[in-house]
Order: C-alpha cells, then structure tokens, then sequence
C-alpha cells in the first residue's frame, strides 16, 4: 500500500487490524462482516487534515475477538518498530471495540516507544446511521500530534474522549457513548479542532512508567471469575492442564468463597502466580478481610493483589510479566507498579 507524505510533513502511521470501522452489511442476510475498504477511510479522512501524511499498515482485518494476546503482542511490537522512524511523531491503531481495551492495555505495558499511540475503533459499522469511525480517526491524528501528558501512555479514544489506556474499560455493548475511566475520568476530549486536556501531570507523577522489557508473552495464563458456592474444582482442573498463571476475579474488595481456598493454596505452593481482582467496575481490591477467602486472609497465603485492574487487564499484565521473569517477587513488583 503507498505511503501518502510530504517532506515537511509529519506522518502517522495507522494501524488497521480490522473491527466494525470497515464492516458492511451481508447481502440479503442479517449482521455485518468485514469488508476489504481500508483504503477508503483515507479517502473520507484527506479532506479533514491538513499538513499531516499518513503509513497506513494493513496489519490485519479481524473482528476483535478474533484477537489473541499473541496477536496483541505482536501488535506492539510492530507498532515499536514503526515508531523508530525520525519521520513518525506517533500511532493511530485502528482496532474493533470488544477487546479494544485488552491491545492497548497491551501496549501500554510493553511498548519501548515514548512517542504518543493512540487506540480507537467505531462502535457502528459503515453504513449505519451516526457512523462514528471517521471522526475517531481524524481525532486519533490529531491526539498523536498534541503533547499528552507522558504519564498517559497509550491512549483509547471514542467519542471526543481520550482515556488512559491501563484506566479505561468498556460500560455499554452497544451505546456510541461506549467507554468510561469510573474513577479518573478522560485524560483530554476534542473540542471543535482542538484536543484539550482535562489532567495535567503531578510533579512526582509525569514520567512514564517502564515498559515490560519481553521478547514473549506466557500464554498459559487463564482467569474464572467467582460464583456464590464455589469450590476448587475449576481450579484443581487448570492444575492438572498445566496452566502458568491465574486471575481470579472475586467479590467486593476482593474476597472469595471459602470452598475455593485449598485450591488457591495449592496453585501458590506449586508457584503458580494467582492474582486478584474484583467483579467491581470501581473500587479495585483491598487487604481487609481477614476470614477464610477475605482478601487479607488471601494475600497472607501468597496472593498478588491486582489493584483497579479489571480481571481481563491484570491477565494480560500477567501474562507479559511472566514472558519476563518467572520469579514470584518480581511478578508481584510488576502489579505493583502497574496497577
């Protein structure tokens, strides 16, 4: 595909890995599939920039839950090595919005790049009334040319709004209005033509955490989220298939049936990493809980807390940190950090 610049000009690259941007309708059938259009959002988008030339990457076309975390991985890498170019002041990556979130939380933690990324997608397909993707594109160039704060990292942008990527989840199926940080908000949104931020950096806070240095991500990490009446068995099952790490997404502040216990000790004593999360959109998880399967009584027997992260976030952290290191102390470092 031809690179579209000028010498003056600064050049984006954009990266398609397909999602709802480009679908199209089944001829007399119902639902929308992929189309091969990648070319004709470029068309729609020339006339709305001016002094900026885009690489456009035809990296992929699958809808997202067709993506992997090997794929996700792969992504940023790529995304890396476009952005060692002098010529690239930044990354627009254009993804479907189901796991949206999970390849820009990807590359929010292993990308070496400092230079701006920016993750959107639609949320209707082409020809729907009120299509959303154009607009998110022209704003994702034009977020990539504006100086984010650097603790932002990889940004995720959908309806005027720019959030963190490692703060951002998904609140609506179907909703244009799709995205939501609960308890920090955007980092910035668009007004008219101007990105405008809504945070500025704190003192002790602006420098931009360190990537995941990793040529690999462990793909045996698996997550089960809890149920009223639990018992180990799920997890007794993921032992005997040999699984690497486990998130488990409890209750509340982070707290789970007591039936689930022997087998979280049993993963621990084996060395197999369990994190914590919780079902909650906000809050995130907390040692207070003493009893049996309360997230104090959990970490004194060798659980990693896992923060504000969402269950599907702290996977992927989990899965990158133990591409890096498969000491224990070092993993839980990592959620520290990062969560």
């Amino acid at each position: 595909m031809p690179t579209h610049r000028k010498k003056s000009s600064p050049c984006v690259a954009v990266f398609f890995t397909g999602g709802t941007i480009t679908m199209r309708p089944r001829p007399d059938e119902r639902g929308v599939v992929p189309s091969n259009e990648f070319d004709r959002l470029f068309e729609e988008l020339r006339p709305h920039v001016r002094d900026v030339d885009f690489k456009p990457v035809l990296w992929s076309n699958r809808p997202s839950p067709h993506m992997t975390p090997e794929h996700m991985f792969r992504l940023a890498r790529d995304i890396d090595r476009a952005l060692a170019s002098p010529s690239v002041p930044g990354a627009v990556v254009l993804h479907g919005t189901d796991v949206l979130v999970e390849s820009a939380y990807m590359a929010d933690l292993t990308l070496r790049s400092h230079k701006p990324v920016v993750f959107t997608g639609s949320m209707r397909y082409y020809s729907e009334t009120g299509f959303d993707g154009i607009r998110n594109l022209l704003n994702g160039v034009r977020a990539c040319l504006l100086p984010l704060p650097e603790d932002t990292g990889v940004g995720l942008l959908m309806t005027d709004r720019i959030f963190a990527a490692r703060e951002v989840i998904k609140v609506n199926s179907l909703n244009i209005d799709a995205f939501e940080a609960p308890e920090s908000g955007p980092v910035a949104y668009v007004a008219g033509e101007d990105v405008r931020l809504t945070r500025r950096s704190a003192p002790m806070h602006g420098i931009k955490r360190p990537p995941i240095r990793t040529r690999r991500i462990e793909p045996g990490v698996a997550m089960i989220s809890c149920y009223t009446g639990m018992d180990g068995s799920l997890i007794e099952h993921l032992l005997r298939k040999g699984v690497a790490g486990l998130v488990i997404e409890g209750f509340g502040a982070g707290n789970v049936p007591p039936g689930l216990v022997p087998a979280v000790e049993k993963a621990v004593g084996r060395g197999v990493p369990v994190v914590l999360t919780t079902r909650c959109p906000e809050g995130g998880v907390w040692p207070i809980y003493a009893y049996a399967g309360g997230g104090a009584d959990l970490v004194k027997r060798g659980v990693i807390l896992g923060g504000r992260l969402s269950g599907p976030k702290a996977r992927i952290l989990l899965m990158a940190a133990l591409g890096a290191t498969r000491d224990i102390r070092k993993v839980k470092r990592l959620f520290e950090i990062n969560s």
